[in-house]
């Protein structure tokens, strides 16, 4: 899955679906100012995803891979952008 952030307050797409098992989720940023970040926000998914990109630059892309077995809905943040909605949710399906 790959998501792409710019120099806005959005991740495109804001909403995906995936299979239970291995993710891969890739962030790139086509911002020219903008610095971003990806986590699964705390305590708000069927269960826990600790993997993140802590810190995403103008034009850096990085990647990470997690395992989710867990059906449901899980809400993913940029949390320097937070407050001004930069949110969305990967939905894992029930196999």
């Amino acid at each position: 899955m790959k998501l792409v952030v710019n120099d806005d307050f959005v991740f495109l797409p804001d909403a995906f679906t995936v299979a239970p098992g291995p993710v891969r989720l890739t962030l790139s940023s086509q911002a020219t100012q903008m610095t971003h970040n990806f986590l699964f926000s705390a305590g708000q998914g069927p269960a826990a995803i600790t993997e993140e990109i802590p810190i995403l630059g103008p034009g850096d892309e990085a990647t990470i891979d997690f395992e989710v077995t867990a059906p449901g809905n899980y809400p993913f943040e940029c949390s320097f952008h937070l407050a001004l909605g930069q949110v969305g949710t990967m939905t894992v399906t029930s196999g």
